[in-house]
């Protein structure tokens, strides 16, 4: 049995239909879809209403063909399950689909030496700009200052280049170190250790910075034998507090420069019979969704994720529609988050 359908059901719905219902040209209809201002209030208004009751979706690459428009903007990570970057990139999608923006994703998996063929396919599919979250660690940076020479829009996440002013967002890991710090110290601790990220990360040295000025408030000095390095893992937290604890050093509290170093750290103690938070406090960095949860739950310094992606995002897109945008860093504040890993030092320690 055959079954008929509506011609109207079939027919594929083009500029030409939606000018012929209108009762214009299909310039005017271009026109109205550009958003140009040499159309009629009425006529604007009698097209956008035959489009919405046809549902007609115009050719998204058609109209960037005609206007030298992709909307499209680049996105480049280091890692996609890294917690950080994919707050960072959910905020940023967010606030591009505000402004009518979509971003092509790229991970290079932590090997720098795929950044530049993706940045090749990125240009080659015309992104109008690219955002870069990812860290500071790669030494060839050859491929983006090139970028910055051909006058392509750039805006980098926690990203900084010698010698180059870029637009970074970043949060203040100076002051989230000194945050964190400072409140081991407000409950009386004054042997606090820490364990950092890896070497060449400029998160670490600041938030070490950080570390190192709430020690100095305190009238106290910065101990190297209290110091180990992590690698931002739950096994290198684990494995620097058993050569902490191995050093045979006395300390009370501890600073771990994410919250995975800090949950493997509390991981180690425990296996050593120190308690947390009655003989050792533990203070974290980022909120990760595990530290509210885990035995005890992480006091820890709040990174403003998605916030820091929606910003870098805005300013990316006012890069591409106001050439000549003044580069510069922007840094956005941490919130220190109290838990009851932390607790007055005792007194007896």
């Amino acid at each position: 049995m055959t079954v008929s359908r509506d011609k109207s059901a079939r027919e594929k719905i083009t500029i030409k239909r939606v000018a012929r219902e209108a009762a214009v040209s299909t310039q005017t209809v271009s026109r109205v879809l550009n958003d140009r201002p040499d159309v009629a209030p009425e006529t604007r208004q009698r097209v956008q209403e035959v489009m919405e009751r046809l549902n007609y979706q115009p050719n998204a690459i058609a109209r960037s063909l005609v206007s030298s428009r992709t909307r499209t903007l680049g996105l480049l990570t280091a890692d996609f399950s890294d917690y950080f970057f994919t707050q960072v990139i959910a905020g940023a999608e967010v606030e591009a689909r505000k402004h009518d923006y979509f971003f092509m994703l790229g991970s290079t998996e932590r090997n720098p030496q795929d950044e530049p063929e993706y940045l090749r396919l990125l240009t080659e599919r015309h992104v109008e700009g690219i955002l870069f979250a990812r860290p500071s660690t790669e030494p060839d940076n050859r491929h983006l200052s090139k970028l910055l020479g051909d006058g392509v829009p750039v805006v980098t996440t926690a990203y900084y280049l010698p010698d180059e002013t870029l637009t970074v967002v970043d949060v203040d890991n100076v002051d989230g170190g000194q945050q964190a710090t400072r409140c081991l110290l407000e409950y009386g601790h004054q042997r606090v250790a820490m364990i950092t990220g890896p070497t060449g990360w400029r998160s670490v040295k600041d938030r070490a910075k950080g570390y190192g000025r709430a020690l100095e408030e305190a009238g106290l000095a910065v101990d190297p034998g209290l110091i180990v390095e992590g690698d931002w893992s739950y096994e290198s937290g684990y494995q620097a507090m058993l050569a902490l604890l191995a050093r045979r050093v006395a300390f009370t509290a501890l600073f771990a420069q994410n919250d995975r170093m800090a949950i493997g750290a509390i991981r180690a103690l425990s296996e050593a019979g120190r308690r947390v938070p009655q003989d050792v406090s533990v203070a974290g960095y980022d909120d990760i969704p595990v530290a509210g949860y885990c035995t005890p739950p992480l006091t820890t310094i709040r990174q403003p994720m998605q916030e820091l992606g929606a910003l870098a995002t805005r300013l990316l897109i006012q890069a591409i529609e106001k050439p000549g945008s003044i580069r510069g860093e922007v840094l956005l504040k941490g919130e220190l988050v109290r838990r009851d890993s932390c607790t007055v030092v005792d007194a007896a320690e």
